[in-house]
C-alpha cells in the first residue's frame, strides 16, 4: 500500500475508529490532553519529532524548532513536538506562517502555543495542551530531533502516523498502520450499521450489546449480512414524564443557570457542578429531570456499557458520574443519535464523551469534564441507575431538576425546585431592572443601590 493511499484512508477515520483499532490491537497510541487550539481541521501525516528541553546557559542559541522546519522537503509532514513545560509557549505564529510556507500539514504540542490567533489566520492547525503568551526565549531549547520522543505516555518515532481531530491526538507506529487501519475500517463499518439500527427503531441495548462489539474484531460482514441487519420499524420513546415532572421543568423554562446559581446561594444549597463544561456554546437552556447513571471500574468478565438508555423517558437529561475519569469515555455517536432520536433533553458527565462531531452536527446538548476518543467499554460499566451520584462536587438525586446552557450546569434538588424557580425570578427580574435604569441613564452604582444588587444573592 502506498504512503498515499495509508494517508487517504487514514484521513477516511477518526480518532475515536482508530483508538478503538489500537485497543483491539493492544497498542498504545491515543493521548489525552492534546486538543485542537483553535477550530482546527483535522489532519493526517507522518511525524518529524523534536524534543524540546529548559535552557541552562545564557549563549544565544537558534529559535527552537526552525532548523526542523527548513528541513521538511515533503508535504505529509506533522511537527510533533514534546517536552514542553507548563505555562510556556514552545510554538507562535511566526513558526506557523513558515511551517504554512513549506506545506507542513499542522503541529502537535506536548506544551503550549502563544499567538494562537495567527494560526487560526492563516489556517494552520496546532494542537496542544493550551494557549499562554509568555515566550519560549531564555527558557527553552531544542534539545533534539528525528529522534523518538514521549508524548503524553507515548514513543513517537521519526515517520511514525498521526491523526489528529476534535477529541484529541493518536499516534500509530509505521510498523502497525496497516493493520490498524484495516480494524480501523472494519470497525467504521460495522458502528455505521449500528447507526442504522438504531435509526430504525432497535433497542440500543441489543445494538450495543458486547457481541455487536466482538464481531467487529472479526471476518468483514457480507454484503447479506449488512443488508439482513437494517430494521424496518420506526423510531419512538414510550417513556414518557409525569405531570409534575412537566411542572417543575416548565418553571425553568425562562430562567439560566447564572440567575439558578444566584437563587441557590442565596438559598445555601450547594449545586453548581464543578468543572461541568458545555461541548459548545449553546444558544439554548437545557432542562429536565434528572436520569442518574453511576459508572464503576469493569469487573472480569466486564459489565454493560449503555443499556440503560432504553430507561430513560421523553425530556429526561442523563446524568452519569464516571468519577470523574478522563482516561476513558462512556458516550459516543450511537448513543447521542438514540438520545437525539427519543427525545432525551441532553447528556451531563462528569467524565469525558468522544465522536463530538456528531454531538456538535446534530445539536444534542451534551456537558461534561472534557472529550477524548478511548471507549470505555472493557474499562468501566455500569454500576447502578437512579440512585444518588455525585457529578462536578454535587450530590444528584434521581429526578433531581437539572438546568445547563453555555455557562455550565447547576442541579435543583426536586423537593425545593419550586422555591428556588421563585427566588431565581426575583433576582432576574432585579437585574432585568438594574440594566433598564442604566440604559435610562443612571450610573451602574446608582442603579445597583436602588434595587439592592449587593443583597440579591446573600443568604436571608
Amino acid at each position: 500500500m502506498t504512503e498515499s493511499t495509508i494517508l487517504e484512508r487514514l484521513l477516511a477515520l477518526d480518532t475515536n475508529t482508530v483508538s478503538d483499532a489500537l485497543d483491539f490491537l493492544k497498542l498504545q497510541g491515543a493521548t489525552y490532553g492534546l486538543r485542537p487550539l483553535w477550530d482546527c481541521p483535522k489532519i493526517v501525516g507522518r511525524a518529524s519529532t523534536v524534543q524540546l528541553g529548559p535552557k541552562t546557559d545564557a549563549e544565544p542559541t537558534t529559535h527552537l524548532i526552525t532548523p526542523v522546519i527548513s528541513a521538511v522537503t515533503t508535504d505529509d509532514r506533522i511537527l510533533v513536538i514534546a517536552g514542553g513545560l507548563e505555562g510556556i509557549s514552545c510554538w507562535g505564529d511566526i513558526i506557523s506562517n513558515a511551517s504554512k510556507v513549506k506545506g507542513i500539514r499542522g503541529t502537535v504540542i506536548d506544551g503550549m502555543s502563544r499567538d494562537i490567533d495567527g494560526s487560526q489566520n492563516v489556517g494552520y492547525p496546532v494542537y496542544g495542551r493550551g494557549v499562554t503568551m509568555i515566550s519560549a526565549r531564555n527558557r527553552m531549547v531544542q534539545v533534539d530531533s528525528g529522534t523518538p520522543i514521549q508524548v503524553r505516555g507515548v514513543t513517537v518515532k521519526q515517520d511514525d502516523y498521526v491523526i489528529a481531530d476534535r477529541c484529541g491526538t493518536v499516534f500509530i507506529s509505521t510498523e502497525h498502520i496497516e493493520e490498524v487501519i484495516d480494524l480501523g475500517e472494519r470497525i467504521d463499518r460495522r458502528q455505521s450499521l449500528m447507526v442504522e439500527k438504531v435509526r430504525a427503531g432497535k433497542p440500543v441495548s441489543e445494538v450495543m450489546h458486547d457481541r455487536q462489539f466482538d464481531a467487529i474484531n472479526k471476518a468483514k460482514a457480507s454484503r447479506s449480512e449488512k443488508s439482513s441487519e437494517t430494521a424496518s420499524t420506526s423510531i419512538g420513546n414510550p417513556k414518557k414524564g409525569t405531570p409534575e415532572d412537566e411542572e417543575l421543568v416548565a418553571l425553568f423554562a425562562d430562567s439560566d443557570t447564572p440567575g439558578v446559581s444566584d437563587a441557590l446561594d442565596k438559598l445555601g444549597i450547594p449545586g453548581q457542578a464543578f468543572n461541568i463544561m458545555p461541548l459548545t456554546d449553546y444558544k439554548k437552556v437545557t432542562v429536565g429531570p434528572a436520569f442518574t447513571v453511576r459508572y464503576v471500574p469493569a469487573s472480569n468478565p466486564p459489565g454493560s456499557v449503555g443499556d440503560f438508555i432504553d430507561d430513560v423517558a421523553v425530556g429526561d437529561v442523563v446524568v452519569i458520574d464516571n468519577g470523574g475519569r478522563t482516561d476513558c469515555t462512556v458516550w459516543g455517536d450511537i448513543m447521542t443519535q438514540y438520545a437525539g432520536l427519543r427525545d432525551i433533553a441532553g447528556t451531563v458527565i462528569d467524565g469525558v464523551c468522544r465522536d463530538v462531531n456528531r454531538a456538535i452536527d446534530d445539536n444534542y446538548p451534551l456537558f461534561t469534564a472534557g472529550r477524548w476518543m478511548r471507549t470505555g467499554k472493557d474499562r468501566v460499566q455500569v454500576g447502578g441507575v437512579n440512585e444518588p451520584v455525585g457529578i462536578g462536587k454535587v450530590r444528584v438525586e434521581p429526578r433531581d431538576i437539572v438546568v445547563a446552557d453555555a455557562n455550565g450546569v447547576v442541579i435543583v434538588p426536586r423537593a425545593r425546585a419550586r422555591e428556588v424557580a421563585e427566588v431565581a425570578r426575583k433576582i432576574e427580574k432585579s437585574e432585568a431592572g438594574i440594566r433598564e435604569l442604566i440604559v435610562g441613564g443612571a450610573t451602574v452604582a446608582e442603579a445597583r443601590k436602588k434595587l439592592g444588587y449587593h443583597t440579591l444573592q446573600r443568604k436571608d
